[in-house]
């Protein structure tokens, strides 16, 4: 068996970047790794995991080239292990606008 390396692109804010140091690009791919491990979609919306001390949140997409980009942030505690995905994200968005335009069709 061999090993591909998969290069992908993290973003991190600077609050992540200033508290996981030299840790931030194994903190990354343990992000991906919780992302594969849901088998759900490459693209989430926001998902949590705790890497040491660290509350990490993180996003993630397919940008137009067809690279997989990570966004990285410091979590809140409250919301571990939650996923959310972007089909998740869009159907919700998508119901709450008929939710909003059916009460504006019967009130007119």
């Amino acid at each position: 068996m061999r090993i591909a390396h998969l290069p992908f692109i993290i973003i991190p804010t600077h609050q992540a970047r200033n508290a996981l140091g030299a840790s931030l690009g194994k903190a990354a791919v343990l992000a991906l790794r919780a992302i594969l491990t849901h088998r759900k979609s490459l693209e989430v919306a926001h998902q949590q995991i705790r890497y040491g001390k660290h509350y990490l949140a993180f996003s993630s997409r397919v940008g137009s080239r067809g690279d997989l980009i990570v966004e990285i942030d410091l979590g809140d505690p409250g919301l571990d292990k939650r996923l959310f995905t972007e089909d998740e994200l869009r159907r919700s968005e998508q119901q709450r606008r008929g939710n909003r335009n059916e009460r504006a069709r019967s009130a007119a």
